[in-house]
């Protein structure tokens, strides 16, 4: 099967296509001044479809990728400056949730959105597992406690560094730090050997929690979960989560409970080299 087809009556022989993929294994044809694939790298596509998604008149069409299936960009599709600096700077991390469940559909939505983060030559390593019931979040907190106490039992320099008895003594005095009283989990896993993996699902996560704002929902990194999931082997179990994979975040999901109304103060930027 040809890598690629070019439609002859739309493409304009612009070069777009040329000039922006990636590994540059698309040429223009001397003679019939349309793409063509160079010799010898039709196993060299990465599937990150730039080609088809950069031209302007729907003439190119990956052989996994027709640009008839390809949804068009609306004018006016991006955020102005001012909109989106509102938005990013005004999004908080959510720690008080109201107890009503986010249907299932709404958090695959987000994780559905989160597969267009870039990662490394378009590997998309990222795996998903969603959390949906309270029950469960509750399992793989009280997994979180239990791993906390095991460490502070031993006098583990990490427990001590991250204040785990603090967490344990307000866990068993009825206050959930952990998750929060989150209703819901998402984590993001990959292969360990794959080492496109960390960048990938960390970009991916925060595509996830952005998503959430514009949908009503909050969420926050669940920075404990992921660090328990990924040593202490209860707590992967009851995920299904095999020894051959990495967690590389969680996030907390659910209806916030309270509305933000400030944009709070930060760092002064800090530029260092020349």
């Amino acid at each position: 099967m040809a890598l690629f087809t070019v439609d002859k009556n739309k493409c304009k022989g612009d070069g777009a296509c040329v000039a922006e993929c990636p590994l540059g294994i698309i040429k223009m044809d001397a003679q019939e001044h349309i793409p063509v694939p160079a010799i010898g790298v039709q196993d060299s596509c990465i599937n990150c479809g730039h080609c088809v998604a950069v031209c302007p008149h729907g003439a190119f069409s990956l052989s996994t990728m027709p640009a008839g299936e390809c949804p068009e960009l609306p004018a006016g599709w991006k955020i102005p400056p001012e909109r989106l600096e509102r938005f990013l700077k005004g999004r908080r991390s959510i720690r008080s949730y109201k107890k009503d469940p986010v249907p299932r559909e709404l958090l695959e939505r987000l994780v559905d959105i989160a597969r267009y983060a870039p990662s490394g030559i378009n590997r998309q390593p990222a795996e998903w597992i969603i959390i949906h019931e309270h029950e469960k979040v509750k399992d793989i907190t009280r997994e979180v406690i239990a791993w906390m106490k095991s460490l502070v039992g031993s006098d583990s320099p990490l427990a001590g560094s991250l204040h785990m008895s603090n967490l344990v003594s307000a866990w068993e005095g009825g206050k959930d730090y952990i998750c929060r009283g989150a209703p819901h989990l998402t984590v993001a896993c990959a292969l360990k050997e794959d080492m496109t993996a960390p960048p990938a699902c960390t970009v991916a996560l925060a595509y996830a929690e952005l998503a959430a704002v514009s949908f009503g929902l909050g969420a926050c990194w669940a920075g404990y979960v992921n660090m328990a999931l990924n040593m202490w082997p209860p707590a992967r179990r009851i995920l299904g989560i095999s020894q051959r994979r990495v967690c590389f975040g969680a996030l907390m999901a659910g209806y916030p409970g309270f509305e933000y109304y400030r944009i709070p103060a930060r760092n002064k930027i800090r530029l260092v080299g020349k």
